[in-house]
């Protein structure tokens, strides 16, 4: 039987903050329970007669699982109806009306051919409010996803997004999210002149761009009386996060091969050829090397057909096995605790597979919603030692709070975005044991050493943002 959710007080307050806020946005930690303070806030205006229909946007995983999954939990929500505007179900775009319409942003092309049809057709809207969990999925401008928002904005009177990391790699992101909410009205209506005004660059070719001084403090100000921010930390009881930095070195001839990418973008190893021919490329190249393997180049007499083909029977050139051992290690001195293993590279999965077994799951590229949360499952019942994750696809939407304190990085990432969420599937309220371990396997003197420096970095500045969102809440409500 259902149980009855009961709102804590920080809860009240975000529902309260939706309410009196027709156009504003939530930048709440996981495990806050955002999808339940917006299904009651939902609610409420449904029971007011104050909104017709909500088009909710979020990731596939979370569209498929989280949602549905919340809705049927709980008592209070179980008389709100749903559907996923995916494959057979689109048709259901203009059949009986439901409270909640579920799209993940793939789908978006899709539902701007069909709206714009249907309404040209004389048809009407079934949703006047927008909402976006997990709004850093539109922080670029560019992108069409960011466009076809955009376009379908008039149809919407209420607008929300939610996120808990606003500005992953910069203050930048925030401008097309600010955008969805007011058009324009806080963070201004050209994101050139945005930033023009707020940030330099020293780069010819404009590609850099740093924050120029007072200028965060700036943007603080203008974002602040569109958000709400909670931090975990402040409302609940958490665990203690321990950092565990395990460094690895490199073999002579590995490390000599990784010298030698760096400085010529070249190396050739058995017979195979694996260069690098622009800065990003080598970036990506020596993270290959410094985890122990690297792609073998395609050539270059191919057209777009064969190069899909290549990529998908391409070699795989070994380098080394430093952090694979390191790994091994880590996983002996858990002695049978269970350990959640991030990796990036489908070679990464393959090596990990081949020291692991091959039969260790993972949740990753191919994994369906249906099988990923089975796997959640598994390992929250104790019955998975070793769970391998690729970041992209578990950053959102699993609780793994309940079975295992570890999380290693096979291989570390640039994304911030995607590292506090990946880590914070397990670091959340009621884990066993009251402390999270994060542990990160570092190669010695290589681009590893510079993602993590600038991980901290994007860290700081996210906080910063944090910290002065909350402060600007206090001064409003004292």
């Amino acid at each position: 039987m259902s149980k009855v959710w009961l709102p804590h007080c920080y809860q009240r307050t975000a529902i309260s903050f939706l309410l009196s806020n027709p156009k504003s946005g939530l930048f709440l930690d996981p495990g806050l329970g955002k999808t339940s303070t917006s299904l009651s806030a939902i609610k409420i205006l449904k029971a007011a007669d104050e909104i017709k229909g909500v088009l909710m946007i979020a990731p596939l995983r979370v569209t498929y699982s989280v949602w549905p999954s919340e809705i049927t939990k709980w008592s209070n929500f179980q008389g709100i109806t749903h559907t996923i505007l995916h494959d057979k179900t689109k048709k259901t775009l203009w059949g009986p009306k439901k409270d909640i319409y579920l799209i993940n942003p793939e789908g978006l092309k899709w539902l701007h051919e069909e709206l714009l049809s249907g309404l040209k057709q004389g048809k009407k809207c079934p949703f006047d409010t927008l909402w976006i969990d997990e709004s850093t999925k539109f922080k670029s401008h560019e992108s069409s996803r960011f466009g076809y928002v955009c376009d379908m904005l008039p149809l919407f009177k209420r607008r929300h997004i939610m996120t808990g990391t606003p500005s992953p790699k910069s203050l930048l992101d925030l401008w097309s999210q600010a955008f969805i909410l007011d058009e324009g009205e806080h963070l201004g209506h050209n994101f050139h002149r945005f930033r023009a005004t707020h940030f330099e660059s020293n780069d010819w070719d404009k590609y850099s761009w740093n924050i120029k001084d007072f200028a965060a403090d700036k943007i603080h100000d203008l974002i602040a009386p569109l958000v709400l921010e909670m931090s975990a930390e402040d409302h609940l009881d958490m665990p203690d996060l321990v950092f565990n930095n395990i460094y690895v070195e490199l073999p002579t001839k590995a490390m000599k091969y990784y010298k030698q990418m760096e400085k010529e973008f070249f190396i050739e190893l058995d017979g195979l050829e694996a260069s690098a021919e622009a800065a990003a490329q080598v970036s990506m190249k020596c993270h290959q090397i410094a985890n122990g393997q690297v792609y073998e180049d395609v050539p270059d007499d191919l057209d777009d057909t064969e190069i899909r083909a290549f990529k998908r029977t391409r070699k795989t050139i070994f380098v080394h096995k430093a952090k694979i051992e390191a790994l091994a290690d880590l996983i002996d001195e858990l002695n049978g605790k269970p350990i959640l293993i991030a990796y990036n590279f489908k070679h990464d999965l393959e090596a990990l597979r081949k020291l692991l077994g091959n039969d260790i799951p993972y949740i990753g590229s191919g994994v369906t919603p249906v099988k990923s949360k089975q796997i959640e499952n598994d390992w929250n019942a104790g019955k998975i030692p070793v769970l391998l994750g690729h970041p992209a696809s578990m950053g959102h939407g699993l609780n793994l709070q309940d079975s295992g304190n570890d999380v290693c990085w096979f291989s570390e990432t640039w994304n911030l975005e995607e590292y506090e969420q990946f880590y914070r599937r397990v670091y959340r309220q009621g884990v066993k044991g009251n402390t999270v371990r994060v542990h990160h396997l570092i190669a010695k003197d290589t681009v590893d050493e510079a993602m993590m420096m600038r991980l901290g970095e994007r860290s700081k500045d996210q906080q910063d943002l944090r910290s002065a969102l909350k402060a600007y809440r206090a001064r409003v409500m004292s």
